[in-house]
């Protein structure tokens, strides 16, 4: 186990030093994500809207923020993220309104995610008292996406669009 721990740590590490000319840049994304986890013996799915910013400089990091809908549940979080274009992990707040109990409560939740549009989490969330431990698949769509220092910004009512900006941080 402690040689896997030490191999993905030498990936993620070495990925940071190696991306850090190719992709240093800062992005804004906003749009809709659909979770599906499979703990706590059921499937459950969530849909959200998750505003992020990622800054690619050296060593990348992004804040988020979001509103997550789950049945009876409504949470607003926000995350500290790093990790590579493909893989990362973030730990943040979260606030959870109950709608059938009628009453917030606070937390803590953190994932670690392989991902670009499509992607594998594992999430843990404590919220009051209780500890809730999820791996999960989930989407995002990126409706708004902003590269302040893409070329193709200045024509993008001509020639670019949100598919070639992603496409240019995978590239």
């Amino acid at each position: 186990m402690k040689k896997k721990i030490i191999a993905v740590l030498f990936f993620f590490v070495s990925s940071l030093i190696s991306n850090q000319q190719i992709h240093a840049q800062d992005v804004w994304t906003v749009g809709p994500m659909l979770h599906i986890n499979f703990g706590d013996q059921k499937v459950k799915a969530s849909f959200s809207v998750e505003a992020a910013y990622w800054n690619f400089y050296f060593i990348p990091y992004s804040v988020d923020f979001g509103l997550e809908f789950e049945k009876q549940k409504i949470r607003i979080y926000s995350e500290f993220q790093t990790g590579i274009v493909v893989l990362g992990g973030s730990i943040g707040p979260v606030l959870e309104f109950n709608t059938k109990e009628q009453n917030f409560i606070g937390g803590i939740q953190a994932s670690v995610w392989a991902n670009y549009v499509l992607g594998i989490n594992l999430r843990y969330r404590k919220i009051g008292g209780k500890e809730y431990l999820a791996p999960g698949i989930y989407g995002k769509l990126p409706v708004f996406f902003f590269d302040k220092n893409d070329p193709d910004w200045e024509n993008r009512e001509n020639n670019s669009s949100a598919i070639d900006d992603i496409l240019d941080i995978i590239f």
